[in-house]
Formats: structure tokens, sequence, C-alpha cells
């Protein structure tokens, strides 16, 4: 993950130019569910990912999830 956004949503970067459609959920790799995808933008060979999080993140979990794997389910 790239970022968490002033409203909460988390910005993930795909690993290639792999579709996914916005509503997918997304957990980390211990399987715990941080959101849904709402938007996808930016370049086709390795898009963006807008996720709208369960829970806004504070401060302190934003900072952990910078660099976390997420995944798609």
């Amino acid at each position: 993950m790239h970022a968490v956004t002033p409203s909460g949503h988390l910005t993930v970067r795909t690993g290639g130019p792999e579709v996914v459609p916005e509503g997918t959920l997304v957990r980390d790799e211990r399987g715990d569910l941080h959101g849904r995808v709402v938007r996808v933008f930016g370049p086709v060979a390795r898009p963006y990912l807008s996720v709208r999080a369960r829970h806004p993140p504070t401060p302190d979990q934003g900072l952990r999830l910078i660099d976390a794997v997420l995944v798609r389910e």
C-alpha cells in the first residue's frame, strides 16, 4: 500500500496489469479485511486502486499499512 488519504481511503498499487473490478474486497496477508475497491485509476500497466477502508485507520494504523502487502479476495 502506498498512502492513506485524508478521507481515510487506502491507495494501493497493483503488481501488474491485472483487472481488479470495483467492489472487490481487500485483505492483508493475515486475512484481516481492510476494505473494498471503489476506484481503479492510473497507468494500465500498473494501475492504482482506491480502497474504502472498513474503518478509517488511526495515524498509527495508517503508518503500519504503508508498504504492507494487501491482497484481493
